[in-house]
């Protein structure tokens, strides 16, 4: 049971990792904005607090947005974390 709920997890975070990237391409490419904006909705959760930090520290660059960087890289060690716990 506990491997069940640990493997939900783990399946949770995969897509929100690929949701995250398609979040990336759209910024870069021309998209429907309205796929856009339903990414942008599916990510702020994660994205929100994360550039709220970047805002108060040292790391706090105005031409780059380094958030999805730092999502990508809390979602894996997530991944890890319960892929591990198997």
């Amino acid at each position: 049971m506990l491997s069940l709920i640990y493997n939900v997890f783990y399946v949770f975070f995969v897509i929100l990792e690929i949701i995250l990237f398609l979040y990336v391409l759209t910024s870069w490419m021309q998209f429907h904005k309205g796929f856009r904006d339903f990414l942008g909705t599916l990510t702020e959760p994660l994205l929100g607090p994360i550039r709220h930090l970047l805002r108060h520290s040292i790391f706090n660059n105005p031409t780059a947005d380094l958030a999805p960087l730092i999502g990508f890289v809390v979602i894996l060690f997530l991944q890890d974390f319960f892929y591990t716990l198997k």
